[in-house]
Order: structure tokens, then C-alpha cells, then sequence
């Protein structure tokens, strides 16, 4: 499903070259659940961001279905991230003024799928993720767990075959993190979704098909996973 051949990226800056990442090798397979630990600064965001195609590698290849990234045109990238891939971020980025509802039907607005079949997607997935009786309300009026919940729910409603989600706990307390976890291996399992987390709390590491650990761009896979 994913693969990425000696990828590196370095940013240059005037104070000097920054290594984000390098010379990682990784393949995972269809409906894997990997996880990434590491610190803050340790190149997670970067790798992310190279599989899903928001940026590119100085050196390497990252393939999606055999197919490398690097040679597809700006919409082909657009599509690939409408369609294949879903994203779960930090932040939950809900948009404000939309309900819950609303903001998990907007990808399949986009994407114009028709009222009937966008409102049974929708709430499928609230229904699953335990926010069907939330769905009227706007962010401000949900916990921050239940706003992270809908979050994930945004980037799973399409039923993408990819989710990258970066530190999507981050501001969760250890409760909700544990909720939040438990219930994205169980949909991508049902879905059969690949999955890509990074995360910064080891003991998450449990949720995860494979753990690999990243410090100054380094990955290596973790032997206890």
C-alpha cells in the first residue's frame, strides 16, 4: 500500500541546512495500523507530510499503490488527498459556525455526493464514534474530546483507503486519548484502513500493528512491538 525508498528532505536555511529527515525506508501494508513515536522535533510531521503528498522529498521515493507521488501533477496530489487519504491533525480544525453534522458531510459535499447518500455516511460514522446525539452541535458546545472525535469522524466519512493522523491526542487528557486510540484502530479495522499515526505518548504503542520510534529524522522499528 505504502512504501518509501530512501526518503530524506532537508530544508535549507540561511543559518544552514536542517536534515528533517533521514534516509528512511519503511513499507506498510494494506490495513496495517502503524504508529510513530518520537519527541517534538524529531521529523514526524515531515514523513507525514511526504505520504500524504503535502510535500515532497529532497531525495527517495514514496509510493501509494506502486505508485510514486513525486511524478503526480498538483491535481493528482488534490485528488489523492480527496480520496484516498484522509487527515486527522493536532488541532481538530473544525470549521466554527457548522455543527458536527455538517462538518463531518462537508468531504462528501465536495466530493458531490448526493443528500441521501451523504447523510447516511454521516451518520454512520457519528453513530459509531458515539456523537449521534452531539450532532446538532456546533465545536464550541463539545468537549475536546468529542471535538477530536469528530475531527477523525471528518476523515473517515469518505471511507478513505489511507489515514495520516499526526499527534491527534496531543490535547487530550489520558482518558479521552485512550477513547480516541481505541476507537480509530476499530474503525480502520472494520474499514480495513491503513493507517499512519504519529504520536509522542509510548503508551499508545499498544494500539498499533508495528511501533517504530523517530529521533532526528532516524526511523527505526521499535523490537518490543
Amino acid at each position: 500500500m505504502i512504501s518509501l525508498k530512501k526518503v530524506s528532505r532537508t530544508f535549507s536555511l540561511p543559518s544552514g541546512d536542517i536534515d528533517a529527515v533521514k534516509n528512511v525506508s519503511l513499507k506498510i501494508k494494506n490495513g496495517e495500523f502503524i504508529i510513530i513515536s518520537g519527541p517534538s522535533g524529531a521529523g514526524k510531521t515531515t514523513l507525514l507530510n511526504m505520504v500524504s503528498g503535502i510535500d515532497l522529498p529532497s531525495s527517495g521515493e514514496v509510493l501509494i499503490s506502486g505508485n510514486s507521488i513525486k511524478r503526480f501533477s498538483k491535481n493528482q496530489l488534490n485528488e489523492l488527498r480527496r480520496k484516498t487519504i484522509g487527515m486527522v491533525f493536532q488541532a481538530h480544525a473544525l470549521m466554527p459556525l457548522l455543527s458536527a453534522y455538517e462538518n463531518v458531510e462537508l468531504p462528501l459535499r465536495i466530493l458531490g455526493i448526493g443528500g441521501k447518500e451523504r447523510k447516511n455516511k454521516t451518520e454512520e460514522i457519528l453513530e459509531i464514534l458515539g456523537l449521534k446525539y452531539r450532532m446538532s452541535h456546533r465545536p464550541y458546545e463539545l468537549s475536546g474530546g468529542e471535538r477530536q472525535r469528530v475531527s477523525v469522524a471528518r476523515a473517515l466519512v469518505r471511507k478513505p483507503e489511507i489515514l495520516i493522523a499526526d499527534e491527534p491526542t496531543s490535547q487530550l487528557d489520558s482518558v479521552n486519548t485512550e477513547i480516541v486510540f481505541e476507537q480509530i484502530r476499530d474503525i480502520c479495522k472494520t474499514f480495513n484502513t491503513t493507517v499512519v499515526l504519529a504520536t509522542h505518548d509510548q503508551r499508545m504503542k499498544k494500539f498499533g500493528d508495528k511501533l517504530f520510534n523517530m529521533r532526528s529524522g532516524e526511523l527505526s522499528e521499535n523490537e518490543d512491538s
